[in-house]
């Protein structure tokens, strides 16, 4: 499986400096031994030149044409020249940013240095998100899960690397989500856990695939498919989808955001299949 690591720059030295070294830019500890420490998955660097007639459709086909082999992740690394791509994917691919480095400065050196941290990062939540008990966590669907650490599992996981410490905001962050938010129904005499928002909406991530998510555009955009197939970078199944009810005979009324913030109903019955996209 590919790993791609890609520059989005209108920086001359930026762009040629990937064009010319790319994989050595991958730092050496990462590489050894088919990139062991990434349990064998493929780094492939690659650089989206940004212009005025830049804009994210470009770049998402630049990522579509990095390779026909099925990608474990993606990790964008982003300077100035293209605002408000974390608000547009940083739910979806691990977005980070970097300042182009002064006029002298080596930039290969510097490349490779903000792989390496981009990476540190990255493989902290790879980690965690191949976790199952963690990754029903970090698989909600973030426009219904109604619960404050929603917004704060977006500011950690958007720039990752450049929080201040990463790995140990998220782990307690999950810590939170676990001791909070998972429990049992109360009406309920089985010991199955949910994790439940403050409007008693409990969420559990299903093993059954019997209904998928729709893509057809439209009404969907390209962004409905990406965000049922990769969550802050990582890759995951997205044929399964998260039960989601209520304690005791409580119906499932009342209107939900879908995949494109398009408010629908619920339908009142027991239960919704909602996805991860915040398809139902």
């Amino acid at each position: 499986m590919l790993l791609p690591v890609v520059f989005v720059s209108a920086n001359a030295a930026v762009l040629d400096t990937v064009a010319e070294r790319r994989d050595a830019l991958i730092p050496s500890e990462i590489r050894a031994r088919r990139f062991e420490a990434l349990g064998g998955e493929e780094i492939v660097i690659s650089a989206y030149r940004v212009s005025e007639s830049s804009n994210l459709n470009g770049l998402l086909a630049h990522i579509g044409k990095i390779s026909d082999r099925k990608l474990s992740g993606v990790i964008l690394l982003i300077d100035g020249s293209m605002p408000n791509v974390i608000d547009s994917v940083g739910d979806i691919f691990s977005v980070n940013t970097f300042e182009v480095p002064p006029y002298g400065q080596k930039m290969g050196n510097f490349l490779s240095s903000t792989i390496s941290r981009a990476l540190r990062a990255f493989r902290h939540y790879k980690t965690r998100f191949d976790d199952a008990k963690y990754q029903q966590i970090l698989r909600l669907p973030l426009r219904n899960f109604a619960a404050s650490e929603i917004a704060a599992l977006r500011e950690t996981c958007h720039d990752m690397m450049n929080c201040g410490n990463f790995g140990r905001d998220l782990d307690g962050l999950m810590h939170k989500f676990r001791a909070k938010r998972q429990h049992p129904k109360k009406a309920s005499s089985y010991p199955d856990t949910y994790l439940v928002d403050d409007d008693g909406k409990h969420f559990s991530l299903g093993h059954e695939v019997h209904a998928q998510a729709d893509t057809a555009m439209p009404p969907h955009n390209a962004l409905c498919a990406l965000a049922n197939n990769f969550r802050f970078g990582r890759v995951f199944d997205g044929t399964r989808h998260f039960n989601v009810s209520r304690d005791g005979s409580g119906l499932m009324a009342g209107q939900y955001s879908d995949c494109h913030n398009e408010q629908r109903p619920g339908g009142g019955g027991k239960h919704l299949n909602m996805f991860t996209s915040d398809f139902f």
